[in-house]
């Protein structure tokens, strides 16, 4: 019986044990080939991701470059203030250089190279028209190994050179680290050819990726990805993992070995079995514990698609994803977020204390985030946010309490000197489909607050965005449009009270645009006082002007007088007044027949120095007139202490209610009985009806200056109409 009963608990046990093995195996087998099939995702996932990374970096670049070529239409474009533009580009930006090459290859470079790249394989290609991403070749200057971007720059239609970017090779290679599985083999990028354009191999022979033991071009679906089982020279099994970066011939690759990928995976399985044929109930903690090896290596390949190595919280490339799955979009705003002065905060703590400060702000940033709020650290101390409201004072409100509120958390641990936060917000349209694109525009519009010591908050605005890029143009063609004559001189008339006539002129710019017809000044002064260069185009009209005063001195004989404006951003240069005297000599003009205009605020902060430039002036027999007499702040104090000659009443005199009309005139009337006291002539600017021309007549105001009278005019249209008709007088 116990013999019996032995038997068949042997055999129960036994048919227990082969049913027990049986559900086992089925189990583990299929768990097994889910678990490769789920590998098999996450390493296409992730080699997915790199070529995604790699496609949005290939397409940031070139639609930089291809934006800085649009803007570059004309003769002379290898100017110096581009190159500092560009200069100023690459050293934000990470790029090793920008360059311009003419048709010939002759190129100049924003770090100030030239050298020739006429046997380029990128030069020739963009110079028929293409965008090119070259592969990893050897910069000319320094050896180093660079990836090249170029575009072609057009000119009515047909290529007039090649615009590029010169990258660090390592810039994409960074890329590629992320592209191996726990940082183990290595990935490369190649071509529709199968030629390798980049990889970090650390091999010198790896120039084809039919040079891998077994790996044929053929097996390889140029325009998808896919997973392909080789054995290499050592016979060691690897896998290759292959996508296609969309929008271009090139494929990313990723070979590691599959004992990386497996060995784990049949260790598990193998104590699965065991367990599974001591005790059956085990096999359950056991698979669960299998999942969560297999949860955990999930874990790790998200890590290095979607986690900030230094915060530890979500990277830009998690965010974008992020953004591209959220229904509605547009009715969120997008926040830059840059920590003003971070650069002398790491130079004074140190690396690891800034690591911390940028660790704490995440932190911050994520803990005020509500419902489907996001945010990371996009760059450096750049970080951006996606919130969901089109409030903007609340926007402002909770920005501003957001940045109190980082400071105090981290003033719990440290206790360091001020830093602020600067604040860009876009917000999104409908119609916006590249969140690249609009995370740039916020931090073009919190650069806006770059000089600030403060916290502060922009709201993108599309029409200063449109100026701002107006500006850049009219910056841009600066020096094309001096060549090609395009400034002209103009002269307005000045009338002499006594007499009716004509007596003499103020000298004016007008810019005739090929495109945009007559550009006002009010457009392109203010941009040229800024960069510098009203100087080179207020002497260029100045000449233009007593070239002219020459001609009719010498064949007509008519002494006409002329009054120029004098910039304050470049009358106080070493040099002015010689130069300025110079000309006039070089021109064969009388001094007496020019009159130096300048406006009360050159006086501020620099009142002794101006009145030594204008005894120098007028010791040549310049005359001197203060111009825009009223329209700031005036001060009798610059009549007493300037030696000028005439004062010009600024024409808001006259553009009165009914209120100030009165009292206008009382101002007037006492401004030029006043200068009369101080011999000094009055010229009134701005006369548009017969009542003001009557009223300063009445009151002997000397000249008037304005639209009753005459309009600025081409100094060949005053010759015509005044010059001519004094001779036939």
């Amino acid at each position: 019986m116990r013999s019996s009963i032995m038997k068949k608990s042997i055999i129960v046990a036994i048919i227990l044990l082969i049913l027990f093995g049986t559900l086992a195996t089925l189990y583990i087998n299929n768990l097994s080939d889910n678990l490769y099939s789920e590998t098999d995702e996450y390493l296409n996932d992730l080699t997915n991701q790199t070529a995604k990374a790699i496609k949005n970096r290939i397409n940031e670049n070139l639609t930089q470059l291809t934006t800085i070529s649009l803007i570059i239409q004309q003769d002379g474009i290898l100017q110096e203030p581009l190159l500092d533009y560009l200069n100023q580009l690459a050293q934000r930006d990470g790029v090793k250089r920008f360059g311009i090459a003419d048709l010939q290859g002759n190129v100049v470079t924003s770090d100030h190279q030239t050298f020739n790249i006429s046997d380029r394989d990128y030069f020739k290609d963009s110079l028929n028209g293409k965008t090119v991403t070259s592969k990893s070749i050897t910069d000319y200057t320094d050896g180093e190994a660079i990836n090249v971007y170029s575009v072609p720059i057009y000119k009515h239609n047909e290529v007039s050179g090649v615009l590029f970017a010169t990258f660090y090779t390592d810039k994409l290679s960074s890329i590629l680290s992320s592209a191996t599985y726990n940082n183990v083999g290595y990935a490369f990028i190649f071509n529709e050819n199968g030629d390798v354009v980049l990889s970090n191999k650390k091999t010198d022979d790896f120039n084809n990726i039919e040079s891998l033991n077994g790996i044929d071009l053929n097996d390889i679906d140029i325009n998808g990805k896919g997973i392909i089982n080789f054995r290499d020279e050592n016979n060691t099994l690897n896998y290759l993992i292959y996508a296609n970066i969309e929008g271009n011939d090139w494929l990313v690759a990723s070979v590691f070995p599959k004992e990386a990928v497996t060995g784990k995976f049949q260790n598990f399985i193998q104590t699965a079995y065991l367990t599974w044929l001591i005790i059956g109930v085990g096999s359950a903690v056991v698979v669960a514990y299998f999942y969560f090896i297999q949860g955990k290596n999930k874990l790790q390949i998200t890590k290095l698609a979607y986690e900030d190595e230094i915060t530890g919280h979500y990277n830009y490339y998690r965010f974008i994803e992020y953004c591209q799955n959220i229904n509605h979009l547009s009715k969120y705003v997008l926040v830059n977020c840059d920590v003003k002065g971070f650069k002398w905060f790491n130079e004074i703590y140190g690396e690891e204390i800034a690591n911390r400060l940028l660790k704490q702000i995440i932190i911050c940033i994520d803990t005020q985030c509500q419902n489907e709020e996001f945010c990371c650290r996009q760059s450096a101390d750049h970080f951006v946010i996606l919130l969901d409201s089109d409030d903007f004072e609340q926007i402002k409100n909770r920005l501003f309490v957001l940045a109190n509120y980082i400071r105090g958390e981290f003033a719990k641990e440290y206790n360091t000197s001020p830093y602020y936060f600067h604040f860009g917000v876009y917000k999104i349209l409908e119609d916006d489909v590249d969140i690249n694109l609009s995370f740039k525009k916020t931090q073009y519009t919190s650069n806006d607050l770059k000089r600030l010591s403060k916290d502060d908050v922009s709201f993108y605005q599309e029409e200063v965005f449109q100026k701002e890029l107006y500006a850049l143009q009219i910056e841009k063609e600066f020096q094309d449009s001096l060549k090609a004559n395009h400034f002209k001189a103009y002269i307005q008339p000045k009338v002499n009270l006594q007499t009716g006539k004509v007596c003499s002129g103020e000298i004016l710019t007008r810019w005739h645009h090929p495109e945009y017809n007559i550009i006002s000044p009010g457009d392109f002064i203010p941009v040229y006082e800024k960069n510098g260069m009203l100087e080179a185009l207020d002497f260029h009209i100045f000449k233009k002007a007593l070239e002219q005063i020459d001609y009719w001195n010498k064949y007509y004989g008519i002494k006409i007088s002329i009054s120029v404006n004098v910039s304050r951003t470049y009358i106080f240069n070493e040099g002015y007044v010689d130069k300025l005297i110079h000309l006039v000599k070089a021109c064969n003009v009388n001094p007496e027949q020019v009159e130096i205009e300048i406006t009360e605020t050159t006086a501020l902060n620099h009142k002794e120095e101006l009145i030594k430039i204008l005894n120098q002036l007028k010791s040549y027999h310049f005359k001197v007139a203060l111009d825009d007499f009223g329209s700031g702040y005036s001060s009798l104090n610059i009549l007493k202490d300037l030696p000028i000659d005439v004062v010009k009443i600024d024409q808001e005199f006259f553009r009165t209610n009914d209120y100030t009309h009165t009292r206008s005139h009382i101002i007037i009337e006492e401004i030029i009985q006043l200068c009369h006291k101080l011999n000094l002539e009055v010229v009134a600017e701005g006369v548009e009806t017969i009542e003001q021309k009557e009223f300063l007549e009445a009151h002997d105001c000397d000249y008037i200056q304005g639209y009753y009278y005459y309009r600025p005019m081409l100094l060949k249209e005053f010759e015509a109409l005044f010059v001519l008709e004094n001779i036939n007088k």
